[in-house]
């Protein structure tokens, strides 16, 4: 045994043990807490691993791979445990991927003398992507180029490979290592980091664990949330006057979980706003007064009904799960292909000719704007916003990601803000319409002639055909009166 054992302070323990001594250490019932991430290696990732493998431990010599019996030992990296002396469980808080890919290759190696057919390694895997991707591994690993390689010689090569062991009896020391660390060969994403630092919050409650974990996992699948977080979430709180910047991880983490709030215990408190009022109109009588018409009350709402704002302050553990719940599912009520009837209308037939920055950008203030009015004139703002957007597309060649900032940035006001701030939709239409570009009007840029487009069958071009289609103008005319098109497609469509 090459184990090295020492106690860096009494709650932390740390050996060296190679993966046969580590699969065969008793160390009672192995266990993965609800908020660890699915187990999400792929092909790509088993294959390097076996690359890493061969390049290590074999020599090329015509045309056959001989395994090196004096190969020195490889070091596979750290893997962490929390020892849980309440339920007498070990916790895998970091190296799920490595350990998980280990035993499946041990497995379909060894068959039923499999470390997991000895009953020392019993995981429950509560993700249906971690079963997804087990199976899949499982079946297709004999389809690898060098898999008989490898598995002539597995325990030769369990019995050099090299973990770290590192055990904690405090769940904060855990996650202080696994905050500080990746998996090897798979980067966190801001949102792996999140789930995990909310769940802990509900470290005593595992039903809400168990819920919560279960949902962020199907929402999350295609990476769904890492969209959500970057181009609406984030951006919505944070793009707010003219000090503005693009998102990155840490800057996700700091706003979601370094400047969330601590619940006092008497629930997660709400804020007043348009998802959250006491009424929703009042009227008076010099009899009886004023008169409240209340607004019902829901006991099983649906998640994008939950009474949260885009920008209102968010709270650990539940508060912030059903902060995501509900975005997410708003998100996709307005943009998923049998969405809202309005958004799908102006998608297809308006903004389809958007470069990617665009189109997340309108994403965004749609979101913006139907987080605060719903479906009211929801229609009219789209289009004015079109007009807004439209109007920077046929005034330069390309759109870039600053164009976005350029917009919220350098006029009087950001549009965002004026979204956040007001009190009726006019106040929204009101300022677009108003809107300047270098000085120069809206219509002043759609009085452009046709030859300043560029390339007839250019990018400007494209749009302003797309336009007059959607409008119903010969597609041979400029863009002069779409201020006008705009008023008259709104009276007359039964979008409006």
């Amino acid at each position: 045994m090459i184990a090295t054992e020492k106690a860096i302070e009494k709650k932390i323990h740390v050996s060296t043990h190679t993966v046969s001594e580590f699969f065969q250490k008793d160390l009672g019932v192995i266990a993965l807490p609800p908020y660890q991430r699915p187990y999400v290696w792929n092909r790509q990732k088993i294959e390097q691993l076996f690359q890493d493998l061969l390049e290590h431990f074999f020599n090329y010599s015509k045309g056959k791979f001989i395994f090196d019996e004096n190969a020195p030992l490889y070091y596979l990296g750290s893997v962490l445990f929390h020892e849980n002396a309440d339920n007498e469980k070990f916790y895998i808080i970091d190296g799920q991927q490595r350990i998980t890919t280990l035993l499946l290759i041990d497995k379909k190696v060894h068959k039923s003398s499999s470390i997991l057919d000895q009953g020392k390694w019993n995981l429950n895997y509560n993700s249906r992507l971690s079963t997804a991707h087990i199976k899949k591994n499982f079946v297709e690993l004999t389809s690898y180029e060098h898999f008989n390689v490898i598995a002539d010689y597995l325990s030769s090569i369990y019995s050099k490979l090299v973990l770290s062991f590192i055990v904690t009896n405090s769940e904060d020391d855990a996650f202080t290592f696994f905050d500080s660390q990746n998996n090897r060969g798979v980067s966190l994403d801001a949102v792996d980091f999140l789930k995990s630092y909310h769940l802990r919050e509900l470290k005593e409650k595992e039903e809400e664990q168990k819920v919560f974990v279960k949902k962020w996992d199907s929402n999350n699948a295609g990476q769904a949330l890492n969209h959500l977080f970057e181009i609406v979430l984030w951006r919505s709180r944070n793009w707010k006057g003219n000090a503005i910047q693009f998102e990155n991880k840490d800057l996700i983490l700091e706003s979601f979980q370094k400047n969330t709030k601590q619940t006092n215990g008497a629930g997660i408190k709400l804020y007043a706003n348009k998802n959250n009022v006491l009424a929703t109109s009042l009227s008076f009588t010099a009899q009886k007064g004023l008169k409240l018409e209340l607004a019902p009350l829901f006991v099983q709402a649906s998640p994008e009904e939950y009474p949260f704002a885009l920008r209102q302050p968010i709270y650990k553990g539940a508060g912030f799960f059903l902060y995501v719940e509900k975005y997410y599912h708003l998100y996709n009520i307005l943009f998923q292909a049998d969405g809202n009837e309005y958004v799908m209308y102006v998608s297809k037939n308006l903004i389809k000719d958007y470069n990617y920055y665009f189109q997340n950008f309108f994403k965004l203030l749609v979101v913006m704007y139907y987080d605060k009015f719903k479906d009211e004139q929801l229609f009219a703002f789209m289009l004015w916003t079109d007009y807004l957007l439209g109007a920077f597309r046929v005034n330069q060649a390309t759109i870039v990601s600053q164009t976005a900032v350029k917009i919220l940035r350098d006029y009087k006001q950001n549009l965002i803000d004026v979204i956040e701030a007001a009190y009726d939709p006019e106040d929204i239409i009101d300022f677009i319409k108003h809107y300047k570009i270098s000085g120069n009007d809206l219509k002043a840029i759609y009085a452009k002639p046709i030859n300043e487009y560029g390339a007839e069958n250019g990018i400007r071009n494209r749009y302003r055909k797309t336009v007059l289609d959607f409008y119903g103008i010969d597609e041979k005319s400029p863009l002069t009166e779409k201020y006008l098109w705009i008023a008259n497609k709104i009276n007359s469509s039964k979008h409006a």
